[in-house]
């Protein structure tokens, strides 16, 4: 058999303790990167997937540009006929559907990326409650989405009203 050294033996021990205390810092360190990176990934994807409807609205926009759809409000709207009404209304409720997402995805969130998209997205809807073809469209298709979200947009329209008056 062979003779293990005792230093030998100790110098392992040593050296295993080192590990384990060194080890598990590193290790709390990379798991905790790893679930921020995680989750950064996570909004961005959130984001990504939100910004790919908007840019698909604003495509249906630019097929339909005698409608008052786009972001940029007509300053003498064209009179629509009922074939063209109806695809305003269509495409609104399309509109409407981007703005609950929007709002479902950021509005009670804490992180400082959600905070910052829900922000830039309540101005945007607040642009268009001032247009009436958006406040008629809301009329008619309103009821059809989260209720949460439709007491969010009727508060807000209700405010939007206040502040004419």
């Amino acid at each position: 058999m062979y003779k293990i050294d005792h230093d030998f033996v100790t110098y392992l021990d040593v050296v295993d303790k080192l590990v384990v205390i060194l080890g598990l810092p590193i290790a709390f360190t990379q798991y905790f990167r790893t679930k921020k990176k995680e989750k950064r990934d996570r909004e961005y994807g959130t984001y990504n997937a939100l910004d790919e409807k908007y840019l698909e609205f604003q495509k249906l926009c630019l097929d339909h540009p005698y409608l008052n759809i786009f972001d940029i409000p007509d300053k003498y709207p064209k009179k629509l006929d009922e074939k063209q009404a109806k695809e305003e209304l269509i495409l609104l409720t399309m509109l409407f559907s981007i703005f609950e997402r929007a709002y479902l995805l950021y509005s009670d969130q804490y992180s400082e990326i959600k905070k910052k998209q829900w922000l830039g997205w309540e101005d945007y809807i607040r642009s268009f409650c001032h247009r009436e073809n958006f406040l008629t469209a809301w009329e008619i298709s309103g009821n059809t989405f989260d209720t949460d979200f439709e007491a969010y947009m009727e508060n807000l329209i209700a405010t939007i009203r206040k502040e004419k008056a």
